[in-house]
């Protein structure tokens, strides 16, 4: 993939994929910490630090080298259609710091024919942003953003509206969100009334409309730290035990699990219908073993293709080489097994999941924080069961639709929401991803944001479908 060479200099922590170029496959943004003295990047061949880095897809990612200068503290990214011209456009969330002259803002880039333009973001000059949670949350056909602050920054998260042509505006104070600290944010439809809530590492809330937000964090929620720098981080949602509720996955920054020999598990909280929704503490008994390393980043997705969502972490296993896979074992009795070889201290920040060679099987890119060691595009060669793929085309590339996968004719498989963001500082392509086991037909719906139902019976299996017409 040629991923050596252009990420190198680097103090990776930020990571999405999108489309920028048209060409419908998939181009990433590594975002940096730019902000050490150079040396501390001289290693593998770097002259020294190098900006954030933007490689864009042809017969293999190649680096747009013109993009950008700047040495922030990028922290998190995202792709999203924020002018609904149905393009990405990229929100790139900074960190404010140690720096080696002054702070660098987050910016936000407009998507022009293929080209992104920078434009400044209205944040605190001191925010400490780190994870971008991107959704209509008004109804207006406009994507907002709620961006994350870790503990101890001055604010906690911020919560933007969108205006339209690019402007967002801050609305926190009387939203409901106000002082809310965490590492990671997401959002997704928690009570099945399409409007989008809000799920942050720390608390959950409710959407009652209006960018306004009811608290409803379940008890227990927070894992209790042991020392210095123990925060839960990212978060994911998803239908684990397909029972048509969400279900909540957090990641944890447990610096205590190497420095104390602690260990700390990636928590699963499992949904029940009503409003509020109500969530219980299910990790101990669906099987997630507590960690030696850090776990940062969490995905939900099926990487088997047999119907079941897993958890990916960024947590490594096979002594290091690869990441932490639990491995939903399906059935009525919800549980995971773990990959084999955990006990090593290597960890990744962030672990967007894309289909990057387009074989129906999802893959990795795992994001690392030392110079001295490579980011790595993990490829997925697992055995699999069949698979489809469904993205909506219209403005906002159908963040917010939720789109139900069934046997033809039968039981419903899985149903997933369409989002752009979620883990820890990491973005993924606007679409939904099923694994349907044996199937080779199936039934698809699609509910769209703005409340049309969309039925497509006896659909192919082993495709990316786009609807409308192919878009």
């Amino acid at each position: 993939m040629a991923l050596v060479e252009p990420l190198i200099g680097l103090h990776g922590h930020a990571a999405a994929f999108g489309e920028v170029n048209g060409d419908g496959i998939a181009d990433l943004v590594v975002g940096t910490f730019g902000d050490r003295e150079p040396g501390a990047y001289r290693v593998r061949g770097a002259a020294g630090p190098s900006p954030d880095r933007l490689l864009l897809s042809g017969p293999a990612l190649t680096l747009e080298s013109n993009w950008s200068t700047e040495l922030g503290r990028t922290s998190g990214a995202v792709f999203a259609d924020f002018d609904a011209d149905e393009d990405d456009d990229l929100l790139l969330v900074r960190h404010a710091g140690r720096q080696q002259d002054h702070d660098v803002p987050s910016r936000l880039f407009e998507n022009v024919d293929g080209v992104l333009t920078r434009h400044s973001m209205p944040l605190p000059g001191d925010f400490r942003g780190r994870t971008p949670a991107v959704a209509d949350f008004d109804g207006d056909d406009l994507l907002d953003v709620y961006i994350s602050e870790d503990d101890p920054g001055e604010t906690g998260g911020v919560l933007l509206h969108n205006e339209g042509s690019l402007r967002l505006r801050d609305v926190t104070e009387g939203s409901g969100l106000q002082g809310v600290f965490s590492l990671g944010a997401t959002a997704g439809d928690l009570n099945e009334d399409m409007r989008p809530d809000l799920v942050t590492s720390t608390a959950v809330f409710v959407n009652r409309g209006g960018m306004a937000f009811e608290d409803v964090t379940p008890d227990g929620y927070r894992l209790e730290p042991i020392g210095a720098e123990d925060d839960p981080a990212g978060v994911a949602l998803g239908d684990l035990d397909r029972d048509g509720t969400v279900d909540i996955v957090i990641g944890q920054h447990h610096r205590s699990a190497v420095e104390r020999e602690s260990g700390a598990p990636v928590r699963v909280f499992l949904g029940s219908r009503g409003d509020p929704p109500g969530f219980f503490d299910a990790t101990e008994r669906v099987g997630m073993t507590p960690l030696p390393t850090l776990a940062p980043h969490v995905a939900v997705v099926d990487f088997d293709n047999d119907g079941w969502l897993d958890i990916a972490t960024t947590a490594s296993a096979g002594d290091g080489t690869a990441p932490a896979v639990y491995r939903n074992s399906g059935g009525d009795d919800l549980s995971f097994d773990v990959s084999p070889g955990l006990g090593s201290d290597q960890y990744w920040i962030g672990g967007p999941v894309v289909d990057i060679d387009h074989d129906g099987r999802l893959d990795m890119f795992a994001v690392e924080w030392e110079p001295s060691l490579p980011s790595i595009m993990f490829r997925n060669t697992g055995d699999t069961g069949h698979w489809l793929e469904v993205s909506v085309g219209q403005p906002g590339k159908g963040v917010g639709s939720m789109v139900t996968v069934s046997e033809s004719g039968g039981e419903p498989i899985g149903r997933q929401e369409i989002t752009v963001g979620a883990g820890y500082s990491s973005g993924h392509l606007p679409v939904a991803h099923f694994g349907v086991g044996d199937l080779t037909t199936a039934d698809v719906t699609i509910d769209l944001s703005d409340g049309t139902t969309v039925e497509l019976p006896d659909v192919e299996v082993d495709q990316h479908l786009r609807w409308p017409d192919g878009c």
